[in-house]
């Protein structure tokens, strides 16, 4: 709370260390981080519009983007052969051969092929954000290593799949500052994969049926040397008659007619089984079991138109003219195509019928034969080959759940969550700024640094204050008294010219606490002392003289500092004579001034002309016959003296006298050179006091939380302060 007197022990305190770094405390309090965010502030600040002018710029100047989302159902367990079961096995087992099987799925989706498949069929080399990879060099239908990077670079960037946790659906996203695009884009890599996984499958079993047949032919070859060897072994052992096992004619007739009847069954089942398919009209399945007739390129007719088709009509509606044309093309071609397929029935069920009749023949022949061969008696050899083809080819086990459906407003820029963010960053930014700034700053800025660098108790905090506000606005505004006071002092003796302010009560608390050091026994010489230059020692000496001449003490200020003592310039006096004349025995009386007629018993010694020698001149002799008559004549001596750390003249008068009080520049003074200037009047046995802190942002100081409230009433302070009735 400010005003509030601390008052320090008369004792030896211990060494401070020279860069006071152990006493300083490394814990970042509350208090801490609120006395640097305001301290900060600007800089925080900036950072934060920083922060706002950059989401802004994305918000508000990017180029909206459009995501189309698509999901597909890939069932990996679901299946259907055509032909014989389980010839090819193609499933592999276990739940986590399917999760990995169906992250391979995905991986083909993102790949370059599928890719390349929608960029070709949607001719993307000409639309945006494509096309500016060709700004240089017009694409001219061949891509180099480095356009092909970029393009795909582009089309796997904006592209973005998934799979849905717990279920078998891939989520498909695509995004592109065209909605319709990004919506093209999209079906385009379902179509696409969809193509592919069906060509694979196809290829792969053709791959089989063409790796059956080698081995087909191999086992007929050794089958043909065999029997061509049983017959030379028959013709040099004369058995006519008798077949390759040594069996009879009849038995050899037995096994050729049970083969005839068995390539006829099997005959009969393909043909069956294409006559089954042909009832089913479908045009898929027929192009697969007859893919040499004129039915393939009519699907892919029908294809081709179609694809036309959607794009006339998504394009230009189903009015267009050539939207009608398509039409009555693709009419024109399912005519076909149904003709066809009526051709190919017809051509499978006489197929068909004609086995039945051949199987039938067979069937009856083979009887006889095994009636004839009871009849002989003869021994059964059964020779069994089993000849299964297949071209089991696998339905597709993808599903579109959801085609991507044309958004209707764009995923980025968030214009809110933008500028949240950038808000938020900004803030962050400015934080870690400020703190990283903290970290580099070793000056002093509150009253508990001066204590935690110094050892000493805080005496006195007085606030920052701008001379021209605390003494009024405007010169009319002032009473004749507040002007008279201005002229005899300079604007800076705040106790002076504005007794009431709150600046005057940080003096007045400085006053306060010197004579509560030591209530029985007043100290009497007072030095007041720096470590450099500029941080307002002689105005703080000044100030608080004339706190001390308010309590009708007798009251002497002496300027000690003989080399740039600025006291005469303080009171606006002549600086003819003074300290260095009295020293050098050259002057008297005269030396001692009244310089303000209200406060008689103030009296000032000004620094005098410069000395040649000031140093030798405050350790001599009469400097202390002075300081034992100043302490005999006056209540209070306060001494300006030089700062410690540039000159050494403070040093030699310190031991002389009662009390020594370091003076403190918030935001000037340095936390080393503080701890310098306490080491080095303790080694010279000086009686510290404590510290002063000057020139301080109150709303740094943690028990000034309140500032603003507690200016109220100052302008009717003063009384039991010393502050004369007449001034109420």
């Amino acid at each position: 709370m400010q005003g509030q007197a601390i008052t320090p022990q008369r004792q030896e305190l211990p060494l401070a260390p020279a860069g006071g770094g152990n006493l300083e405390h490394s814990v970042l309090t509350p208090g801490d981080v609120r006395k640097i965010i305001l301290k900060r502030k600007w800089v925080i600040l900036v950072c934060l519009l920083l922060g706002i002018l950059v989401a802004s710029y994305f918000a508000f100047l990017s180029v909206p983007l459009y995501e189309a989302v698509a999901q597909i159902d890939i069932d990996l367990g679901r299946s259907t052969n055509i032909g014989i079961d389980d010839l090819i096995e193609q499933k592999l087992g276990g739940e986590d051969a399917s999760s990995e099987r169906l992250q391979t799925e995905v991986e083909i989706m993102r790949s370059k092929t599928v890719a390349l498949d929608v960029i070709n069929t949607l001719d993307l080399y000409h639309k945006p954000p494509f096309s500016s990879i060709f700004k240089d060099s017009p694409y001219t239908g061949h891509l180099s290593p480095g356009q092909r990077a970029a393009l795909l670079g582009t089309f796997t960037g904006n592209l973005k799949i998934m799979i849905i946790p717990g279920t078998n659906l891939v989520e498909v996203r695509f995004r592109n500052p065209d909605a319709k695009l990004a919506t093209a884009i999209t079906n385009a890599i379902l179509d696409a994969y969809m193509e592919r996984d069906l060509r694979a499958r196809y290829e792969g079993t053709n791959r089989v049926s063409n790796w059956l047949a080698g081995q087909l032919n191999t086992l007929k070859k050794q089958v043909e040397n065999s029997q061509q060897e049983v017959a030379k072994y028959q013709r040099q052992n004369n058995l006519v008659g008798m077949n390759a096992e040594g069996d009879t004619l009849v038995t050899e007739n037995l096994r050729t007619v049970n083969q005839q009847l068995a390539e006829a069954q099997a005959d009969r089942i393909v043909k069956e089984a294409r006559y089954r398919l042909a009832q089913t009209r479908n045009p898929e399945l027929l192009v697969s079991v007859a893919p040499g007739t004129t039915l393939t390129s009519l699907r892919q007719q029908q294809s081709e138109l179609m694809v036309q088709y959607a794009q006339l009509k998504s394009k230009y509606g189903p009015d267009w003219p050539k939207v009608k044309e398509a039409e009555k093309q693709l009419a024109s071609v399912q005519t076909n195509i149904d003709t066809e397929i009526n051709n190919l029935t017809n051509r499978f069920e006489e197929e068909f019928n004609t086995s039945i009749k051949t199987e039938n023949l067979l069937r009856d022949r083979l009887e006889q034969i095994k009636q004839e061969a009871y009849r002989a008696n003869e021994s059964t050899a059964e020779f069994d080959i089993l000849k299964h083809i297949t071209a089991g080819l696998n339905s597709n086990n993808i599903d579109v759940i959801d085609r991507a459906a044309e958004p209707s407003r764009p995923i980025s820029p968030m214009k809110t969550r933008d500028l949240l963010f950038g808000l938020l960053g900004g803030l962050l930014l400015g934080t870690i700024v400020a703190l990283f700034l903290e970290s580099l700053d070793d000056t002093i800025r509150t009253s508990d640094d001066a204590e935690i660098i110094s050892g000493l108790p805080a005496l006195a905090v007085i606030p920052h204050f701008d001379v021209a506000k605390k003494i009024g606005v405007t010169t009319s505004e002032r009473s004749a008294l507040e002007k008279e006071r201005a002229a005899r002092v300079a604007s800076d003796l705040i106790s002076y010219t504005d007794p009431k302010s709150v600046i005057a009560e940080g003096f007045r608390t400085l006053r306060s606490s010197l004579l509560l050091s030591a209530v029985d026994r007043e100290p009497r010489l007072l030095l007041l002392t720096s470590s450099f230059a500029a941080e307002g020692k002689s105005t703080c000496a000044a100030n608080l003289a004339i706190s001390f001449a308010r309590r009708s003490a007798r009251v002497l200020l002496v300027d000690t500092d003989l080399r740039k003592g600025t006291q005469h310039l303080k009171f606006k006096t002549s600086n003819r004579v003074g300290l260095s004349t009295l020293l050098s025995r050259e002057s008297g009386g005269e030396a001692y001034e009244q310089p303000l007629p209200d406060l008689p018993n103030l009296t000032l010694v000004t620094r005098g002309p410069i000395a040649p020698n000031p140093g030798e001149m405050l350790a001599s002799r009469s400097m202390e016959d002075l300081l034992l008559q100043w302490r005999l004549e006056y209540d209070h001596v306060i001494l300006d003296t030089s700062p410690v750390l540039a000159v050494s003249d403070t040093l030699s008068i310190a031991p002389l006298v009662d009390s020594v009080f370091i003076l403190v520049r918030s935001g000037v003074t340095r936390k080393k050179a503080l701890a310098r200037v306490r080491n080095q009047l303790h080694r010279v046995n000086a009686r510290l006091l404590g510290t002063v802190v000057n020139d301080v942002d109150l709303r740094l100081e943690n028990y000034y939380t309140y500032s603003k409230r507690y200016g109220y009433g100052y302008k009717e302070y003063g009384a039991g302060y010393g502050v004369a009735d007449e001034e109420k």
